[in-house]
């Protein structure tokens, strides 16, 4: 205040001895001074001031109320099911990750983007983008079951019902196209294998009709179509010979034949054995092809058990390629064993045989050529209906592999709106404002109370300051270092005869983020002023610091004059560490000097009365965090050195309720070094 006015009964002004010191001056005010003419508010006054309060909180609030458009919501429910054999679970059991990821699949983009065209082909209009349509639409799994809900709320309840219906459409027709990319491919497949054997078939066919009328291939019995029948009035010995000489020539031409063209050709033992090797193979082979459709080849590869069935595989082909080679060897010596001996025989009839000899080798030739062909006939027919059987299983079992969705209930144009509650927002509107006119009226009885002064006598003093001006700090407010003396809370208690100085103002307590603005600002020399200032020590103990003062391998640091010492926060340790100089002054004046920029850094920091940052301002801001955190009081000394009891008593009210705390208990680093 910049004016005072002197009560009755004040005394004239003191001033204390020595020129410019400060002046008191005693108030008293009259012991019968009475003030209960102030008005006091009528009941009536107060009624009208809660109907005002009333209506300016409700009417805004319930014009917003019944302002705000129906939201309706339509709902459809539907049943998804694992595949049977992609999981043990039943239709009745609930599996949560596959409803989980068929929730994923029906807020896709692909899908709502599919949504809108449905929607648009039935005549309505939809939000242009599927950004805009997925705010109206929910997924919500029941718990307990595979049952999804699917849901739209807006404004227009036939729009709702026609998108969640083309909704659930879109998603049917994405699984009816999945299934069919996924086996088009192979059934396209399978569809060009049967038309190509369907041609060759033909081709073999009509290639074995010629070659039977060609060579007189009568019937399909060798007896009966051998010419060798017209040599039945030769000698019986040479008949019996010549037929043996044909029959090995045959038999070995034929397992040369099928040698070459890599068929089988093993002898009567041999064969038994391999015919149960083909058996067990072909079981494998199915068993092997049924897992690899069903699991990747790292997951076989990675499961011994499935491993078993490729690798058994593996060696029953082997043993047959083994029996095959070893048999085809054996039959060959036989034949060609046979040959030599039946040539042996007939040497000595070649002269009287030799025609009948070339035709019946012609003949057996043809003979044999007539049942490759028409076991190539044969081979050709079976693969054919192999391919027609998995054909068959193929689209048999397409539809079980992939999730099964059956439509519970479909979505019907609701009929009421799902939200807002009027009536229950109404009711919150009209309790808030009672309770806001209700304060209004408990605040204006307060304010009255608070206007009647007691009618009691009032003593008390001013203090003036040297220059004029009201309070302790006088014109010192506007302070800069170098400008005057700044008071100092928590000051150091006074020598022994000196006088005591008369109470200062509290220095600015400066909020966190104030101090780190300050902090990100400063450079190396200045963070060592601010964060010893932030330890608890004062300007003049700063100023006086010294290296050996400063234990950076136990990082304390040893206040000078009582010899505390007072742990080094985190992030100030490593910076005295890194700096070229510790401390970064090498003289008091140095030291006062980066004082001195303080209220600079705050003025470039944007912070409001900057020149009210000042050192003691920093240490009055970190024994505050101190005294805030409940530290006792009676050992705030060991921060911050001797103080006198008056300062001390200053931080009361800055504690929190309740027993306080010792330091060992406490976060002694203020915040931005922590």
């Amino acid at each position: 205040m910049s004016q005072t006015h002197q009560l009755p009964g004040a005394e004239p002004p003191l001033s204390l001895p020595g020129s410019g010191g400060p002046r008191i001056e005693v108030v008293t005010g009259a012991e019968g001074q009475d003030h209960s003419s102030l008005p006091r508010r009528s009941p009536w006054s107060l009624a009208l001031w809660f109907l005002i309060v009333f209506t300016l909180v409700a009417a805004p609030l319930t014009i917003w109320n019944f302002s705000r458009p129906p939201v309706y919501r339509a709902t459809a429910t539907v049943l998804t099911t694992v595949p049977a054999e992609r999981s043990g679970a039943g239709r009745s059991e609930a599996d949560v990750q596959h409803v989980a990821i068929q929730r994923q699949l029906l807020l896709g983009r692909q899908l709502l983007t599919d949504t809108i065209e449905r929607v648009e082909e039935a005549g309505a209009t939809p939000p242009p983008t599927p950004d805009d349509l997925r705010p109206l639409l929910t997924v919500d799994p029941i718990p307990g079951t595979n049952l999804v809900e699917l849901s739209a709320e807006g404004g227009e309840p036939l729009l709702l019902a026609d998108v969640v219906n083309a909704w659930l459409d879109a998603y049917e027709a994405m699984r009816q196209a999945e299934i069919e990319a996924r086996l088009g491919t192979q059934l396209e497949q399978l569809s060009d294998q049967a038309d190509s054997l369907e041609t060759k078939i033909a081709a073999k066919r009509a290639a074995l009709t010629r070659f039977r009328e060609q060579h007189d291939i009568v019937t399909l019995e060798r007896d009966n179509n051998r010419a060798l029948k017209r040599l039945s009035t030769l000698q019986s010995s040479l008949a019996d010979a010549e037929d043996a000489q044909i029959k090995a020539k045959a038999k070995l031409a034929a397992m040369q034949a099928a040698a070459a063209r890599g068929e089988p050709v093993l002898a009567k033992a041999a064969a038994a054995s391999l015919a149960q090797l083909a058996e067990r193979e072909s079981e494998l082979a199915v068993r092997v092809e049924q897992l690899q459709k069903r699991y990747t080849e790292m997951f076989i590869q990675n499961d011994p058990n499935k491993r078993a069935l490729p690798e058994e595989l593996q060696r029953v082909r082997a043993r047959m390629a083994t029996l095959r080679q070893q048999g085809a060897e054996a039959a060959l010596s036989e034949a060609r064993q046979e040959v030599e001996t039946t040539t042996d025989r007939l040497f000595r009839l070649q002269r009287e045989l030799a025609e009948q000899k070339r035709v019946a080798s012609r003949f057996s030739a043809d003979f044999e050529t007539y049942q490759d062909l028409q076991s190539d006939l044969k081979a050709l027919d079976e693969m054919q209906r192999n391919n027609e059987r998995e054909r068959v299983a193929m689209e048999t079992r397409a539809i079980d592999g992939y999730p099964q969705i059956e439509i519970i209930e479909p979505a019907h144009p609701p009929r009421d709106w799902a939200h807002p509650y009027y009536l229950r927002d109404l009711g919150l509107t009209v309790a808030a404002a009672g309770g806001a006119g209700l304060l209004t009226v408990f605040g204006l009885v307060l304010l009255d109370t608070a206007r009647r002064p007691r009618r009691s006598p009032m003593t008390g003093v001013r203090i003036w300051g040297a220059d004029g001006e009201r309070g302790p700090s006088g014109g010192q407010r506007d302070w800069l270092p170098g400008a005057g003396a700044q008071p100092e809370l928590g000051h150091r208690l006074p020598a022994e005869g000196e006088p005591a100085a008369l109470p200062g103002t509290a220095p600015r307590q400066l909020m966190g983020g104030e101090v780190e603005a300050l902090w990100e600002l400063a450079d190396d020399a200045e963070r060592q002023l601010m964060g010893l200032l932030l330890c608890g020590l004062d300007l003049p103990e700063i100023t006086a610091l010294t290296p050996a003062q400063l234990d950076l391998a136990a990082g304390t640091v040893t206040a000078p004059g009582d010899g505390r010492r007072i742990p080094l926060p985190p992030a100030l340790a490593p910076l005295l560490a890194a700096a070229e100089r510790v401390p970064a002054w090498r003289s008091p004046a140095e030291a006062e000097e980066l004082a001195r920029r303080l209220p600079l850094l705050a003025l470039d920091a944007g912070i409001a009365h900057a020149t009210e940052v000042t050192p003691g301002a920093l240490r009055h801001t970190y024994l505050a965090y101190l005294v805030r955190q409940g530290a006792r009081l009676t050992e705030l000394h060991r921060v911050a050195g001797p103080m006198d009891a008056a300062s001390v008593q200053r931080y009361a009210p800055l504690s929190p309720a309740g027993a306080s705390r010792p330091l060992a208990q406490l976060e002694l680093a203020y915040p931005v070094l922590a």
